[in-house]
């Protein structure tokens, strides 16, 4: 029996690849589609070059709306949307866009797509411009834009089009790329997050259904080496809690954030060692279950356990470069949490493969890394979209980030208050699960593991009662449980 975790499928589909103006299979676009199990990586033509500024979103069901790569926005069949064009408008658009039609170089993270709060129609695409001083390689960051799109009524075939763009945001000298967004604690509203070059300052946005209604600044932690700038990566993790951000040769920075005020609360550091492999620019991702930090560093791959009492004692090399080329090194490069519970790294350059981390809730070489595990027909452009935590709920429902088990059945229905409540969390031998108007036919109570397997599971009649649900011979860990169309939600088990 399979159920479908989330019905929100805003990152089902990855778009990567270069232009190809042969039509031939050497070069041209790729997708990675994660509505199959498991996700499909297929050959897609397209007129426009998808690099480092890369951003895609589906609707709540995993079909592709629309798409960018810092030039254009472009719908699901490669058309330029109206009033698509001319998107972060300068000289570093008409180099990129116009003359080298490569696509925007903004960097990872230099755009995402968020839905408007309460709406099906609207998204925000917020995303950074770059201006060019004295030789192409001299940019500075220095306006943070957003862009609406409207989709349209799709039952009534209402064309996609771009209603406002490039709006002003924020004039400053900004970070190179590094735009992160967290739900709101109520599970709808969004915080965007981007700090200042070469600074320890952020700006930090709240995003409504009115739009961006609250603009803070604020100041927090270590300077970073300028020298690291650009070269590094800025994630959430996935329950929205901690903002972990990488800078070449500098320890990762890790920032407590608090989903409710929308403010940093604690800042700490984590040391490695790099050893003399290390190679340009460090990038990071967190495992679902939020345990685990992982860093990609060109020629290494790094876990480290955050509930280690020493988390940077607790270093552990994952993978190491095997030497592969064709033609270019396929060494460790951006990381993006999928939807599946795995995590993808783009193998940097042009080439044609994504690495795979098939497990990443277990520790040490458990976690299963494999090089190479997608590879695409053509290059991907060195381009991979990045994605916030679409599934986030609030503070009280978190519910998961991603599931195991991509295949669908029945949407999980938003909830307008609490029908289970599941306790004590942790949970040592027994769960208690409380729960009411779960339909005429009854519901099933199921619990699923790390690899999206149901571990346990328990019937609940039509009418509200407690049961109670015996853990013996589960590991502890991070578990997930879903009533399939009403709530799903995280529970721990410390035996």
């Amino acid at each position: 029996m399979t159920f479908q975790v989330s019905a929100q499928k805003f990152d089902y589909v990855w778009v990567m690849g270069r232009e190809n103006q042969t039509f031939d299979t050497t070069h041209g676009g790729g997708l990675l589609d994660f509505n199959f199990s498991p996700p499909k990586a297929s050959y897609h033509y397209r007129e426009h070059n998808m690099f480092l500024t890369n951003s895609s979103i589906c609707d709540s069901t995993g079909k592709l709306l629309f798409y960018t790569n810092g030039c254009v926005i472009a719908g699901s069949n490669d058309e330029i949307l109206e009033n698509g064009e001319n998107i972060n408008p300068g000289n570093a658009h008409t180099l990129w866009c116009e003359t080298y039609e490569d696509g925007y170089s903004g960097g990872p993270a230099n755009s995402i797509i968020l839905p408007v709060p309460d709406s099906s129609e609207l998204y925000y695409l917020f995303h950074k411009r770059f201006v060019l001083y004295s030789n192409p390689t001299d940019a500075i960051f220095d306006k943070l834009y957003y862009t609406i799109v409207d989709v349209g009524n799709k039952q009534n075939l209402e064309p996609s089009r771009v209603i406002e763009k490039n709006t002003v945001l924020m004039s400053d000298t900004l970070a190179r790329a590094e735009i992160a967004a967290v739900k709101h604690a109520n599970g709808k509203d969004w915080w965007v997050v981007t700090p200042r070059r070469n600074s320890n300052q952020f700006y930090i946005f709240k995003f409504t259904s009115q739009g961006v209604v609250d603009t803070f600044q604020q100041t927090i932690g270590i300077l970073p080496d300028p020298q690291g700038e650009g070269f590094g990566q800025m994630v959430f993790s996935p329950d929205g809690s901690k903002l972990y951000r990488t800078y070449r040769y500098s320890p990762v920075m890790v920032y407590s954030f608090d989903r409710e005020a929308g403010v940093f609360t604690q800042f700490d550091t984590i040391g490695y060692d790099y050893g003399d492999q290390l190679v340009g620019e460090i990038m990071c991702a967190v495992s679902p279950n939020n345990q685990y930090l992982y860093l990609s560093c060109r020629k290494l791959l790094f876990q480290f356990d955050l509930l280690a009492q020493d988390i940077s004692a607790s270093q552990t090399t994952v993978a190491e470069w095997d030497g592969f080329a064709n033609p270019f090194p396929t060494m460790f490069w951006q990381c993006q949490l999928g939807p599946d519970c795995k995590i993808y790294i783009c193998a940097g350059g042009d080439t044609r493969y994504y690495h795979v981390i098939h497990n990443p809730d277990e520790p040490g070489l458990a976690c299963n890394v494999e090089q190479r595990g997608v590879k695409f027909q053509t290059p991907t452009g060195a381009s991979m979209p990045s994605f916030p935590n679409y599934r986030l709920g609030p503070i009280d429902n978190p519910g998961v980030p991603c599931t195991a088990t991509v295949s669908v059945s029945q949407p999980v229905l938003p909830m307008e208050g609490r029908l289970v409540w599941v306790y004590p969390n942790p949970a040592h031998d027994v769960l208690s699960i409380d729960y009411q108007g779960v339909g005429e036919q009854g519901s099933q109570f199921l619990i699923f593991n790390a690899q999206g397997q149901i571990v346990r599971e328990i019937s609940l009649s039509p009418n509200q009662g407690n049961v109670k649900l015996t853990l013996h011979g589960l590991p502890g860990g991070v578990y997930w449980y879903i009533v399939p169309g009403l709530e799903t939600g995280k529970v721990i088990i410390q035996h």
